[in-house]
């Protein structure tokens, strides 16, 4: 199911050189996506992630926003950078950024949308943070 991000004209998420991965085993349709195929070295098993330009920008942003945005990747359907920033403890945020994993963007921009979220969202983003770095 699609979430439900206030983005507005906000596209961090889509410019930030990280790997966005494909999850065929989830339905995307990796031959339908300009993509490039790693293997996992433990695995020797196929990683795929949307392609992006130079830039690192997603290769399908456009001047007005997602050019696919009726058949995106699940992992762009369902990535709520308000609860991203929320679960992960600021070192790891930090981390992730200087290992140009993710970036300082698109963590500013989830910051701007914690007040968008529902008491009962926060509570969820809470538990898990809890779960996951206990």
């Amino acid at each position: 199911m699609p979430t439900e991000v206030p983005c507005n004209t906000c596209t961090e998420c889509c410019k930030t050189n990280q790997g966005l991965f494909l999850h065929p085993e989830q339905g995307d349709d990796v031959e339908s996506y300009a993509h490039r195929v790693l293997t996992d070295q433990a695995t020797g098993t196929p990683v795929f992630l949307l392609a992006a330009n130079p830039d690192g920008h997603c290769v399908y942003l456009g001047l007005s926003g997602c050019t696919i945005y009726d058949r995106r990747p699940i992992l762009c359907r369902t990535f709520d950078c308000r609860k991203h920033y929320l679960i992960l403890p600021r070192q790891d945020r930090d981390n992730l950024v200087r290992l140009g994993l993710s970036s300082r963007a698109v963590f500013n921009a989830a910051r701007a949308r914690l007040k968008t979220l529902s008491p009962e969202e926060r509570q969820d983003c809470k538990e898990k943070r809890e779960e996951f770095f206990s």
